[in-house]
């Protein structure tokens, strides 16, 4: 049996005239399925019943089309069953939003009771209430519609004129090899954003904390800070730094619970330490990272370019302070 070939000329669903295109080009994969334009599609299923009629296997219609035979298979399917054209919603037949006063009252009176339920529990407490069937789905969009709704958190932007004045300090975990997790803690100058330490450690108490606090002062020429600014973590926070930090004449300032942002300065350390230097590189122990960190540090300071300092390092920030003063 001859193989029946498509017409040099093809309508084009994109524009007014026809123009003459290979089959093979026409409903590649770059045209049909990345192409925007349903038109393309719809010449493309009615091409595969055009050639389904005139007698060719389904091989034969996938290489004319240049497609597969699962693709074929599938729309001359859809064409039995009476729905070639249109294309099929993959969402659940059954599925019914209910979404309405009645049932957003409901989810507020059982939410008013009970405030620690879920959205499972609140739609089991309904159906077996009243005997109204609704998805746990839409009660947590219900949820989401009755909640109050809080205003956008602005971030105090607070600029410090003078180097060593405020310090910010913080702790983030690190798992290297064998699943060995190392705690690097970190201090950052608030004014310069010079790091004046970036250590990891086996654990994470306050020996740690008071240890990485002393070589940042050591490193910055035994000046120490006015202020030290930590969020509420229990090494933070413990007698034994606390009596540390008195007996250096260093403040304590804590920053409120559940806002971060307020030591925003080494939470930014934190990220370009793993976004721009550990994520392309592998620790086997604690003395490469220790290594790593120091390597980091000097980078850091005296090449890394920063936004917030005009496109300037650490040490060029430094150097004109000291010049001014």
């Amino acid at each position: 049996m001859e193989t029946a070939t498509l017409p040099s000329t093809i309508y084009n669903p994109v524009g007014i005239n026809v123009f003459p295109a290979p089959a093979v080009d026409l409903f590649s994969y770059e045209n049909i399925y990345r192409n925007s334009n349903a038109g393309f599609a719809l010449e493309f299923r009615k091409q595969i019943l055009a050639l389904r009629e005139q007698g060719l296997k389904l091989n034969e219609i996938a290489e004319n089309l240049n497609c597969s035979v699962s693709v074929v298979k599938k729309w001359l399917r859809r064409y039995r069953e009476g729905d070639l054209i249109a294309d099929k919603s993959r969402a659940p037949l059954h599925r019914e939003i209910k979404n309405t006063q009645f049932h957003q009252h409901m989810v507020k009176e059982i939410l008013e009771k009970f405030p620690f339920y879920g959205s499972r529990r609140i739609a089991h407490t309904i159906e077996k209430e009243i005997g109204e069937t609704i998805s746990y789905g839409t009660v947590v969009q219900i949820m989401k519609d009755i909640a109050p709704k809080k205003e956008p958190v602005v971030a105090e932007r607070i600029e410090i004129a003078e180097p060593d004045a405020i310090w910010h300090m913080d702790m983030t975990p690190k798992r290297i090899a064998k699943g060995k997790i190392q705690y690097i803690f970190g201090v950052i100058d608030a004014c310069t954003r010079r790091v004046m330490a970036v250590r990891n450690y086996d654990g994470c108490t306050s020996a740690e904390v008071i240890d990485c606090l002393y070589v940042a002062i050591i490193n910055n020429g035994g000046k120490k800070p006015r202020m030290l600014y930590t969020d509420n973590g229990g090494q933070f926070v413990s007698k034994i730094f606390e009596d540390c930090l008195k007996a250096q004449l260093i403040f304590h300032h804590k920053v409120d619970k559940g806002c971060p942002w307020q030591n925003g300065k080494i939470e930014r350390l934190f990220k370009t330490l793993f976004d721009e230097w550990i994520a392309y590189r592998r620790y086997n122990t604690e003395k490469s990272l220790k290594e790593s960190l120091e390597e980091f540090r000097n980078w850091f300071n005296n090449e890394r370019e920063i936004q917030k300092l005009g496109y300037k390092t650490p040490m060029q920030i430094m150097k004109e302070k000291t010049i001014s003063s």
